[in-house]
């Protein structure tokens, strides 16, 4: 039936295709002239390109020009929203023949739309990647909030390029245009333009602090220079020459030695870029001082002593970097080999840039690389040379980032081009040996094995799916291949698998094992995935069929089973596919409970012959009937807490209810043959509601060893506080009238240690009451 319906949405989204083409669209993407995964930026850039050679103002004797302004208008429209790209990806534009996008004047495009579009060094934000951006990022930030008709704007921008040519590597400078992206200024207050917010590192996007000073350049550097918690270790002597931590290098500043000296603000900068990369320290009273006295500064490594020269960062920074090793170039038959050994483990695991054309930046950053992965090796591939190669990796833009781990498995990044960015993939991809990149063939072989895989299903270009990245990668180190392996599927790569999948949304991440498809909805972080992975591998879901279900007909009165029927395709029921197993785990400690399901799509012939007319339905066959004599339905909350307090209604209970007459003269006033183990409890407190189940689990887990009660200190009030119950619930254990120990858990596990242990410590021996 999967195949079915597979086959069937398959159809469904051929046929959309097919009467949007009908209807005269266009590939939008070719329209604009960028790949499918292009950027935002890529994206803004290519239009703009466009709008000022076929905007009508500027080809007023041609009658077709409206018409095709209106169609790139109207692409970018669509690609520069993440949700209408991610629907137009998926299904194509269903509007282009309704709605006719407006556009502006010639002027506006040449000199308004994207004031920083065309700078290398300057990011654009959006609404779509702010705060994936900015939030927790190890590289402070300054953003200019502008808009394209304010002359302010225009007046600061040679500034702003200029501010971001002098501190390139320090700080990142980032514009966002308000008059494209509204919605994200307003939700940052912004209320005049432009507006200069910093953040400092690993701020948070409330922590910005709004810049009130002069917009000068040397005023906003000398606010940025402030801003940097940069350390310069004072050196003295020779002695500092012994230890491992400089055996990679140094960068010594000699302005105690000499007369030459930079400038405080220069050595701030030189030393921020540096971080991360070598330590820096001023030298006093050391030999070298008189060795180099026509220096300023000096990197050393390995007992040599090189002179730096540069008159500003960039520079200095440069001269540094030249003596550092180059990278390694790899050819396609040294890719093979390197795979080969990673495979058979006799090898490091490898950070791999895939280039074309000039390559001088991208030497800078990877030396800068490999310092500060040292277990990692560094090398390149120039795609021109060896197309073949980079084409199977499924290599389609430049500069791209790609690691060969332990084991053969090769990932490649989708974040940004940027050193912390490409260093943080590294380091984390190469320890997820268990996390790869599938292309079409590989997801057939993995359904035709029917070994469980979890799956992501994303577009290089979403905020949320960059987000998802790390988290998968580290969810992936809780598991060993034979009981799961993780994947990624490139959609805007493989269009065609995503449709034949269903994929309505990135990221979609499920779980393929055999013929069972489990889509995850939880929470997109490494404890959600690994929680759901493992309540997926050991859920303790009994799948009943038709041979099997025989097991329920067959009940008898000292078990329990309660039993969800469900189809695939029926979103509550996806929902509470997960909660279901949470509930059988909660439940597991009731060996004669048993937690079934029913897959109603696979076996509609059972389903049937049960009457089951919606989705979900959940039946209970309680204790004390044979089969399916007795039957109650579920109409609750769906989540595990409502469920598992049904469930326990149905059991015979071993907690003894008191007032507190009772109370007194069965706990306060005899001696013990068992302890008590009592809840104090409200009836109007839900967190008591919450726990009532978890203390029925107690109490039949202490038979014979402990007594369990409860009282309502609702009605008890009086008798509650003088027991000095403040809160509730309170678990109070009572090994004599006298003599009580509050437990400070509600987890059914750790009651019962805590239980034990205290018995242990206070040497309690059951004693006959007579």
């Amino acid at each position: 039936m999967r195949f079915i319906k597979r086959n069937l949405i398959t159809i469904v989204l051929v046929l959309s295709f097919l009467i949007t083409l009908s209807l005269g669209a266009e590939d939008y993407y070719k329209l604009l002239g960028v790949s499918r995964d292009a950027s935002d930026k890529d994206i803004r850039k290519a239009f703009k390109s466009l709008a000022l050679k076929l905007h009508p103002d500027k080809n007023q004797d041609d009658p077709e020009a409206d018409n095709k302004f209106s169609k790139i208008a109207r692409a970018y429209e669509v690609l520069k929203n993440p949700e209408d790209r991610k629907h137009y990806d998926l299904y194509g534009d269903d509007e282009h023949n309704f709605k006719r996008p407006t556009y502006h004047s010639y002027s506006y495009y040449r000199d308004d739309f994207g004031l920083y579009d065309e700078d290398p060094l300057i990011i654009t934000l959006t609404k779509a990647d702010y705060d994936f951006n900015v939030h927790g990022d190890n590289k402070p930030w300054f953003i200019n909030f502008y808009s394209p008709q304010c002359h302010h704007c225009h007046d600061l921008a040679p500034t702003w390029r200029k501010l971001s040519q002098e501190m390139e590597g320090i700080v990142q400078l980032a514009a966002v245009n308000c008059a494209e992206d509204w919605s994200l200024c307003n939700k940052m207050g912004i209320m005049a333009y432009p507006t200069l917010i910093f953040y400092e590192k690993e701020a948070h996007v409330d922590d910005g602090e709004h810049y009130q000073l002069d917009r000068t350049l040397d005023v906003m550097q000398e606010y940025i220079i402030s801003k940097l918690n940069v350390e310069i270790e004072d050196i003295m002597g020779d002695d500092w020459k012994e230890e491992k931590r400089f055996n990679d290098g140094v960068l010594l500043f000699l302005c105690s030695c000499n007369d030459i000296c930079h400038e405080d603000i220069l050595k701030i900068k030189v030393s921020a870029a540096m971080e991360g990369i070598m330590p820096v320290g001023d030298l006093k009273n050391s030999n070298l001082c008189e060795s180099h006295k026509s220096s300023s500064i000096l990197f050393y490594e390995n007992g040599q002593a090189h002179p730096i020269d540069g008159s500003d960062t960039k520079e200095i920074i440069s001269n540094i970097l030249e003596y550092l090793p180059n990278p390694t170039q790899i050819t396609t038959e040294k890719f093979k080999t390197i795979r080969e050994k990673l495979r058979n483990g006799d090898e490091n695991p490898w950070l791999i840039c895939f280039y074309v054309g000039s390559a001088v930046d991208l030497n800078l950053q990877i030396k800068r690389l490999s310092i500060s992965i040292p277990n990692i090796n560094v090398g390149m591939v120039h795609c021109g040379q060896f197309s073949s190669l980079c084409h199977s990796l499924h290599v389609s833009k430049y500069p791209t980032w790609g690691i060969l781990k332990n084991g053969g498995a090769f990932e490649i990044h989708h974040g940004r081009d940027v050193l912390h960015e490409v260093r943080s993939f590294a380091k984390d991809g190469v320890k997820s040996t268990n996390f790869n990149a599938l292309s079409p063939a590989d997801f057939q072989n993995i359904i035709k094995s029917g070994d469980p895989w979890f799956i992501d299903f994303f577009a290089p270009w979403c905020p949320p799916c960059r987000s998802l990245m790390p988290e998968l990668r580290r969810a992936s180190l809780h598991f060993q291949p034979a009981q799961i392996q993780f994947g990624t599927i490139d959609c805007t790569m493989y269009s065609d698998l995503c449709a034949k999948e269903g994929i309505r949304s990135y990221p979609t991440t499920m779980i393929y094992n055999n013929s069972k498809t489990l889509h995850y909805h939880g929470s997109p972080s490494e404890h959600g995935i690994v929680e759901f992975i493992e309540s997926v591998i050991d859920d303790g879901v009994i799948h009943l069929d038709g041979d099997t279900f025989l097991k329920v007909l067959r009940k008898v009165p000292t078990e329990l089973w309660i039993v969800d029927f469900v189809a695939p395709w029926c979103g509550p029921c996806q929902k509470l596919t997960n909660e279901w197993r949470k509930l059988a785990k909660e439940l597991s400690a009731f060996s004669e409970i048993k937690v079934g399901s029913v897959d109603c799509v696979a076996h509609n012939d059972l389903c049937s012959a049960q009457q089951i007319r919606s989705y979900p339905s959940i039946r209970l066959y309680p204790f004390g009937s044979k089969g399916l004599e007795t039957v109650a339905m579920y109409n609750g909350h769906r989540d595990v807490m409502s469920m598992k307090r049904w469930v326990i209604s149905f059991m015979p209970s071993l907690v003894e209810s008191f007032t507190s007459e009772e109370f007194q003269q069965q706990v306060l006033t005899k001696k013990y043959v068992l302890p008590w183990l009592i809840d104090f409890y409200a009836s109007w407190c839900s967190h008591c509601i919450n726990f009532e189940p978890n203390f029925n689990i107690v109490a039949r887990k202490l038979q014979g060893k402990v007594r369990c009660g409860k009282i309502d200190c609702d009605p008890e009030n009086h008798f509650c506080r003088k027991q000095k119950i403040s809160s509730y619930p309170t678990i109070m254990l009572y090994l004599s009238p006298n003599q009580r120990f509050e437990i400070d858990s509600q987890v059914p596990k750790e009651i019962i240690s805590e239980v034990f242990k205290i018995m242990d410590q206070q040497g309690f021996k059951m004693r006959d009451e007579l």
